[in-house]
């Protein structure tokens, strides 16, 4: 099946695909060819790639549209980011900036920008520890 995971900044990820597992607002759920057509709601978080050829390919995402049928799987986001491009120490360095900007917070907005912030960090840094521990695996 073709997978293509689109975003505003343009094509993230076009190829034949085996499988993709994402999590969409009812759970996880891997996508095979000849999947039943569906749209799907994306929720914050990994987004893996497996290749016709066996090798994976992981992503973060926060938040899309997932659309299957049956011979493509589009995944369209705002944002997302190849896990070897999260560096897992500037990551937790900016959730504790993110942290502190919630402990000083003097308005809702500001207080609603650093929670927004936090989760998105948070999600980022989930991704990138996966990926280490897949790493630590395979060697």
């Amino acid at each position: 099946m073709q997978f293509q995971l689109l975003t505003l900044a343009g094509t993230l990820y076009e190829d034949d695909a085996a499988e993709v597992v994402v999590l969409t607002a009812t759970g996880e759920i891997g996508v095979l060819p000849n999947h039943e057509a569906l749209t799907s709601i994306v929720l914050p978080g990994p987004v893996t790639v497996k290749s016709t050829s066996g090798e994976s390919d992981t992503f973060v995402t926060f938040g899309g549209l997932l659309e299957i049928d049956g011979t493509t799987c589009r995944l369209l986001a705002d944002e997302a980011e190849h896990s070897d491009d999260l560096i897992e120490r500037e990551i937790e360095d900016a959730l504790v900036k993110a942290k502190a900007m919630q402990e000083g917070a003097k308005d809702k907005h500001e207080l609603a920008h650093a929670l927004n912030l936090i989760d998105r960090h948070t999600v980022r840094l989930n991704v990138a520890r996966i990926k280490r521990r897949h790493r630590t695996r395979e060697q």
